[in-house]
């Protein structure tokens, strides 16, 4: 009668130790791909994938959290600002895809919980953030509401779902921004070109209702959060910036009667700071197409120009300085700005350039 019973042991432990070599793959795999990064990232391409920033960033931060006196916050647009670039303060780049003001204020709570007081702080201002309606709602993790440190590599990768997202990693080529072995954000080689023709889709290029949302007013309501993100580190030094877009897509703001509520949603925000340039002025950079790939996210190098502004004593060499300036200066400079593009618009196709 024992025998059965011998047998029915033998399948569990068999079972088990199935179970735990399952478990030991999947975590070896997950390890080697790193597809949250909690190590070193992608051993294999080097690519790593923009799959959830919003914990990725965290665990790579808690790690090294010592080492930075710097962060930045701001949506996709600002994950290609370089840290480097607001040297000699050592940044880490904490940007994610469609972030939003009211996220940017539970991760300082949840970093400040932590134990981080950085020296200098740089927030990009995104137009989105001031939709009267149709903003997603903020996706805030639990560990981060909670004060909490993130889950951990245990119960990250001994999951089938960071399994497919390893998977994923290695056979997809992904969006046209990635992160590199440094874990710093740039631009595939093949990115496609910037057509100012479908510029409509620059922000949020999967979205379904990307098309209804460039006809949503602006309001400046949410211009108050951005002063008590500053608040949150009153020790360091805030400035702020708003990413470029292209001078199409600001065109269509004020032919659509927009640009008004967006230039006044800017002007209110820049209160919060001692100084926000707005780097979406129609101008050189914004009428070009070889510096973006899509007329919302732009290369490396203008970013890092960008930081050079923001760092510099004087007046920017692009863009406008919204702080102290008056806001009849202000719009003027946008209506200054947005006829001399009209009038190169008109000229290129009397001329039939390009």
């Amino acid at each position: 009668m024992s025998r059965p019973l011998i047998s029915f042991r033998r399948y569990m432990a068999l079972t088990a130790l199935s179970a735990a070599a399952v478990c030991a793959i999947a975590f070896a795999i997950n390890a080697a791909v790193d597809p949250l990064w909690h190590f070193g990232g992608n051993r294999f391409t080097g690519v790593n994938p923009h799959f959830n920033e919003r914990l990725s960033k965290i665990n790579l931060l808690q790690r090294r959290m010592a080492d930075y006196d710097c962060l930045i916050f701001g949506s996709s647009r600002g994950t290609l600002m370089p840290g480097d670039a607001f040297a000699p303060h050592r940044c880490f780049n904490l940007s994610f895809a469609s972030g939003q003001i009211e996220e940017f204020i539970a991760y300082a709570d949840n970093l400040r919980h932590l134990g981080m007081r950085p020296k200098l702080v740089v927030v990009g201002v995104d137009g989105f953030n001031f939709l009267r309606e149709g903003r997603d709602p903020p996706s805030i993790p639990d560990f981060v509401r909670e004060l909490r440190a993130p889950p951990g590599v245990l119960a990250d990768y001994l999951s089938a779902g960071s399994l497919a997202l390893s998977w994923q990693a290695l056979t997809q080529p992904g969006t046209p921004r990635y992160y590199d072995r440094n874990f710093d954000c740039v631009i595939r080689a093949d990115a496609p070109a910037f057509d100012p023709a479908r510029f409509r889709s620059a922000e949020g290029l999967q979205r379904n209702d990307a098309r209804r949302r460039q006809s949503i007013p602006f309001d400046s309501a949410n211009s108050r959060l951005y002063g008590e993100l500053a608040k949150r580190f009153p020790d360091a030094r805030v400035l702020a910036y708003v990413p470029p877009v292209s001078a199409w897509r600001i065109d269509e703001m004020e032919r659509n009667g927009l640009l008004d509520g967006y230039l006044d949603a800017l002007y209110a925000t820049a209160r919060h700071f001692p100084r926000l340039i707005d780097f979406s002025l129609p101008g050189e950079r914004t009428a070009r197409t070889d510096n973006t790939y899509d007329g919302s996210h732009y290369a490396v190098a203008v970013n890092r120009d960008m930081a050079a502004q923001l760092m510099s004593e004087g007046a920017p060499a692009w863009g406008v300085e919204v702080t102290g300036t008056g806001r009849d200066v202000y719009q003027r400079r946008y209506r200054q700005a947005l006829l001399a593009f009209r009038d190169a618009q008109e000229f290129r196709a009397s001329a039939h350039l390009p």
